[in-house]
């Protein structure tokens, strides 16, 4: 992902370079176009995290932390169809990397490295009428179903307090469901290609979760639910078939 100062700048370079004036930008494009697309962005995203032992030491113990989710690349495939003159449907693929700060939910912190998701995403999009004195820009809002496979967070750094020593234990979260609501606007470069702007604030409908074995605690064994949510700010381009 890049930082959302890059990306208004290269927006600003391509809007710069695309001075050839168009009649009706829009024309041809409603009922029956079909669209490809790819897009990057920043997200600022976090997850709340909860914990239940429930087995060995931990048996009975309860807690909840939050984490700071820091992007450091991520990208997007998308292919788009319109329903009708003003409402699309679409399918997206998007891949993301994050770091994520340590969290202690019950006594012991756990710190992972960074880790990939893989987001499958049903899109859908209203657009609004062209503005602009050349009617370039038409904005659009939407929501978008996603469905996340599984999180492999790999072996994760477990620090106990006291004196049971530390250790790496395999965190493999479950599938879940997220939610985004949508906004932003596509300007058209020229005939067929199109930058697109927004942002989307997403939410976890249901949780990641794993079940947590720790050895150096005798094999005690804890529930996890990883609850994410974040804004993502996003910049792409769209070719229109």
């Amino acid at each position: 992902m890049i930082t959302p100062k890059k990306l208004a700048l290269i927006g600003a370079l391509i809007l710069s370079s695309c001075a050839s004036n168009m009649t009706d930008p829009w024309a041809g494009i409603g009922a029956g176009a079909t669209t490809i697309g790819t897009s990057t962005g920043w997200a600022f995203y976090g997850a709340a995290t909860e914990a239940e032992g429930t087995g060995g030491v931990l048996a009975g113990e309860t807690g909840t932390d939050d984490t700071d989710l820091t992007p450091n690349y991520g990208g997007a495939l998308k292919v788009n169809h319109f329903i009708t003159d003003d409402f699309s449907l679409g399918l997206v693929y998007e891949l993301r990397n994050f770091d994520a700060d340590p969290i202690a939910p019950l006594s012991a912190e756990l710190t992972p490295d960074a880790f990939t998701t893989h987001h499958f995403l049903l899109s859908s999009r209203y657009w609004l009428k062209p503005m602009g004195n050349d009617g370039r820009w038409k904005p659009f809002v939407g929501v978008d179903l996603g469905y996340i496979p599984e999180v492999n967070f790999g072996e994760v750094d477990v620090n106990y307090p006291g004196a049971v020593p530390n250790e790496r234990v395999t965190i493999v979260g479950s599938s879940y469901w997220t939610l985004g609501l949508v906004a932003g606007a596509s300007y058209m470069l020229r005939e067929g290609l199109s930058l697109d702007m927004g942002a989307f604030y997403e939410f976890a409908l249901t949780p990641g979760e794993d079940t947590l074995v720790f050895p150096n605690l005798g094999n005690a064994t804890a529930d996890v639910e990883v609850w994410a949510e974040g804004l993502v700010l996003f910049g792409g381009l769209t070719w229109y078939l």
